[in-house]
């Protein structure tokens, strides 16, 4: 048993210091281990980004004025009726129904939604199509995932889908033809680009979320938005994984040649 003197030996003890000297070097391994967290977060934030090791500079539409021309001309060439109001212009991906990307002008109006093959080369409008957006029925938004036993990689990417097809399948003869045309939706996802501006700004303009707000604000009222995966169907579709990963859909300085 302690007496009354040992309880004054023990009370002499700075355990004040003691206890700080303990905080610190707790508070220090704490602050070690939260900052080898974050950089964790961070790499894994990084790998987790499409298009990190493209050079951005061989994409011709990295030239700023090139894209202002392209849509000022798709605007004067398309958007001609003058009841029709522009809601807003994307430079975006769109991902066929055999999972392979193409760069496409998205031209919004208020009565008609165009997606636009550009020549960002020789700069001329090639081709378009026009969807009125009365017929729109179901516009989807969520992450871009394949079958579970598809070989694709995994995109890490948000897309949105334009459907037309009043819920109704695809028929087989248009599934299985690469070549079908009049297809009754279109998906998109984000232009390249966007990964690499440095503004919120300069992302607008390649951003499918952005596309995505302005069909709520305006269409809220006329089509069912929905919010879920969207689905891609490619199993074994190895040449559509060698087109993306060489960016064939995308006009883009290629070596010795251009396109």
């Amino acid at each position: 048993m302690l007496d009354h003197n040992q309880l004054d030996e023990v009370s002499s003890v700075n355990f004040e210091a003691a206890t700080l000297r303990i905080s610190n070097k707790e508070d220090s391994e704490k602050t070690r281990e939260g900052s080898n967290t974050e950089e964790i977060k961070k790499d894994s934030s990084v790998l987790s980004v499409p298009y990190k090791n493209i050079d951005v500079h061989t994409f011709f539409s990295d030239r700023d004025e090139v894209v202002e021309r392209a849509i000022k001309e798709c605007r004067e060439t398309l958007a001609t009726d003058q009841n029709d109001e522009i809601i807003g212009t994307w430079l975006l991906t769109e991902i066929s129904l055999w999972d392979t990307e193409k760069e496409r002008v998205v031209l919004l109006t208020k009565n008609a939604l165009y997606t636009i093959k550009y020549d960002f080369i020789s700069l001329k409008l090639l081709e378009f199509n026009r969807v009125p957006m009365i017929e729109v029925d179901t516009i989807a938004y969520g992450e871009l995932e394949y079958p579970k036993t598809s070989i694709a990689p995994k995109r890490n990417t948000f897309g949105v889908k334009i459907m037309w097809n009043k819920g109704k399948p695809l028929s087989l003869d248009k599934k299985w033809n690469p070549f079908a045309k009049r297809i009754p939706w279109v998906t998109y996802t984000s232009h390249p680009l966007y990964w690499h501006k440095s503004t919120s700004e300069e992302q607008k303009r390649f951003d499918v979320d952005d596309f995505h707000d302005a069909l709520m604000t305006h269409f809220n009222m006329q089509c069912e938005f929905t919010k879920s995966q969207i689905i891609i169907e490619n199993y074994l579709g190895l040449g559509a994984i060698l087109h993306n990963r060489n960016s064939l859909g995308f006009f883009r300085v290629r070596g010795k040649v251009s396109f």
